[in-house]
Protein backbone atom coordinates (compact mmCIF):
# COMPACT_ATOMS: atom_id res chain seq x y z
CA UNK A 1 0.00 0.00 0.00
CA UNK A 2 1.72 3.34 -1.24
CA UNK A 3 2.23 6.42 1.60
CA UNK A 4 -0.81 8.32 0.62
CA UNK A 5 -3.33 5.27 0.89
CA UNK A 6 -1.84 4.77 4.07
CA UNK A 7 -2.11 8.21 5.61
CA UNK A 8 -5.85 7.90 4.55
CA UNK A 9 -6.24 4.67 5.93
CA UNK A 10 -5.16 6.51 9.36
CA UNK A 11 -7.28 9.51 8.77
CA UNK A 12 -10.25 7.91 8.32
CA UNK A 13 -9.55 5.99 11.46
CA UNK A 14 -9.04 8.82 13.38
CA UNK A 15 -11.74 10.66 12.37
CA UNK A 16 -14.21 7.93 13.95
CA UNK A 17 -12.10 6.72 16.94
CA UNK A 18 -10.90 10.04 18.68
CA UNK A 19 -14.76 12.56 18.37
CA UNK A 20 -16.23 10.10 21.10
CA UNK A 21 -18.72 10.27 23.95
CA UNK A 22 -17.89 10.82 26.43
CA UNK A 23 -14.39 12.84 25.13
CA UNK A 24 -11.42 11.41 25.45
CA UNK A 25 -8.50 13.60 27.12
CA UNK A 26 -5.40 15.14 25.20
CA UNK A 27 -3.43 12.16 26.53
CA UNK A 28 -6.10 9.38 25.30
CA UNK A 29 -5.61 10.67 21.90
CA UNK A 30 -1.91 11.16 21.88
CA UNK A 31 -1.82 7.34 22.57
CA UNK A 32 -4.53 6.47 20.27
CA UNK A 33 -2.55 8.04 17.48
CA UNK A 34 0.46 7.10 17.71
CA UNK A 35 -0.40 3.61 18.24
CA UNK A 36 -2.67 3.94 15.11
CA UNK A 37 0.57 5.77 12.91
CA UNK A 38 3.17 2.95 14.18
CA UNK A 39 0.83 0.15 13.25
CA UNK A 40 0.39 1.61 9.60
CA UNK A 41 3.98 2.68 9.31
CA UNK A 42 5.75 -0.15 11.19
CA UNK A 43 9.45 0.67 9.83
CA UNK A 44 9.58 3.58 12.13
CA UNK A 45 11.70 3.72 15.08
CA UNK A 46 9.63 6.16 17.29
CA UNK A 47 6.23 7.88 16.70
CA UNK A 48 5.14 9.96 19.66
CA UNK A 49 4.57 13.14 21.43
CA UNK A 50 6.56 15.21 23.42
CA UNK A 51 4.23 17.65 25.92
CA UNK A 52 4.41 21.01 26.82
CA UNK A 53 4.99 21.14 30.63
CA UNK A 54 6.54 24.70 31.01
CA UNK A 55 7.01 27.42 28.83
CA UNK A 56 10.30 26.27 27.62
CA UNK A 57 10.14 22.69 27.93
CA UNK A 58 8.59 19.50 26.43
CA UNK A 59 8.29 16.28 28.26
CA UNK A 60 8.18 13.11 26.81
CA UNK A 61 4.31 11.49 25.95
CA UNK A 62 2.70 8.93 24.80
CA UNK A 63 4.71 7.06 22.23
CA UNK A 64 5.18 3.76 20.30
CA UNK A 65 9.05 2.21 19.43
CA UNK A 66 12.09 2.03 21.22
CA UNK A 67 12.62 2.93 25.25
CA UNK A 68 15.83 5.43 23.68
CA UNK A 69 13.38 8.47 23.50
CA UNK A 70 14.56 11.59 25.50
CA UNK A 71 12.95 12.37 28.35
CA UNK A 72 13.32 16.22 28.41
CA UNK A 73 13.72 18.68 25.37
CA UNK A 74 14.31 22.33 25.94
CA UNK A 75 12.79 24.84 23.24
CA UNK A 76 14.93 25.39 20.99
CA UNK A 77 17.53 22.58 20.96
CA UNK A 78 17.18 20.06 18.38
CA UNK A 79 14.40 19.22 16.11
CA UNK A 80 11.15 18.69 18.51
CA UNK A 81 12.71 22.22 20.85
CA UNK A 82 12.98 23.84 17.45
CA UNK A 83 9.20 23.29 16.51
CA UNK A 84 7.99 23.86 19.51
CA UNK A 85 10.02 27.52 19.50
CA UNK A 86 9.46 27.96 15.81
CA UNK A 87 5.47 26.53 15.63
CA UNK A 88 6.40 24.79 12.00
CA UNK A 89 6.13 21.40 10.73
CA UNK A 90 9.85 20.65 10.57
CA UNK A 91 11.45 17.68 7.84
CA UNK A 92 15.21 16.50 8.53
CA UNK A 93 16.26 14.34 5.42
CA UNK A 94 19.56 13.58 7.16
CA UNK A 95 19.72 14.02 11.27
CA UNK A 96 23.38 13.97 11.13
CA UNK A 97 23.61 17.39 8.91
CA UNK A 98 21.23 18.94 11.14
CA UNK A 99 22.50 21.19 13.41
CA UNK A 100 22.31 20.57 17.50
CA UNK A 101 20.65 16.95 16.60
CA UNK A 102 19.55 15.45 19.92
CA UNK A 103 20.27 11.94 19.24
CA UNK A 104 17.90 9.44 20.77
CA UNK A 105 18.48 6.28 18.84
CA UNK A 106 21.45 5.91 16.57
CA UNK A 107 19.29 3.99 13.97
CA UNK A 108 17.67 7.49 13.23
CA UNK A 109 18.66 8.86 10.08
CA UNK A 110 15.62 11.10 9.08
CA UNK A 111 12.90 12.94 11.20
CA UNK A 112 9.40 14.93 10.73
CA UNK A 113 8.04 16.99 13.52
CA UNK A 114 4.76 18.37 13.65
CA UNK A 115 3.56 21.00 16.23
CA UNK A 116 0.08 20.54 18.11
CA UNK A 117 -2.47 23.25 19.09
CA UNK A 118 -5.22 23.54 20.91
CA UNK A 119 -7.32 26.77 20.81
CA UNK A 120 -4.23 28.14 19.12
CA UNK A 121 -1.42 27.69 21.56
CA UNK A 122 1.74 25.22 20.74
CA UNK A 123 0.59 21.86 23.62
CA UNK A 124 2.76 19.46 22.29
CA UNK A 125 4.58 18.05 19.59
CA UNK A 126 4.53 15.07 16.92
CA UNK A 127 7.91 13.38 16.35
CA UNK A 128 8.72 10.33 13.88
CA UNK A 129 11.68 8.95 13.27
CA UNK A 130 12.99 6.75 10.48
CA UNK A 131 15.52 4.28 9.80
CA UNK A 132 16.30 5.53 6.51
CA UNK A 133 17.63 8.60 4.76
CA UNK A 134 14.95 11.06 3.57
CA UNK A 135 12.14 9.35 4.42
CA UNK A 136 9.53 12.40 4.94
CA UNK A 137 8.20 14.84 2.71
CA UNK A 138 5.48 17.16 2.00
CA UNK A 139 2.71 14.60 1.82
CA UNK A 140 3.79 13.21 4.84
CA UNK A 141 3.89 16.51 6.51
CA UNK A 142 0.38 17.57 5.18
CA UNK A 143 -1.37 14.33 6.23
CA UNK A 144 0.48 14.88 9.97
CA UNK A 145 -0.93 18.13 9.90
CA UNK A 146 -4.56 17.08 9.17
CA UNK A 147 -3.84 13.98 11.53
CA UNK A 148 -3.29 16.25 14.85
CA UNK A 149 -5.71 18.42 13.82
CA UNK A 150 -8.63 16.25 14.72
CA UNK A 151 -6.81 15.20 17.96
Amino acid sequence: MNKENKYNKVIKILESTLPSTPPLSAQAKMSLMAAILHSEFKHWLFCGFYVKTKPDLLEIGPYQGHVLACSHIKFGKGVCGNVAKEEKTIIVDNVLEFPGYISCDPKTRSEIVVPVFHNGQLIAVLDIDSPNLSDFDKTDGGFLEKAVSIM
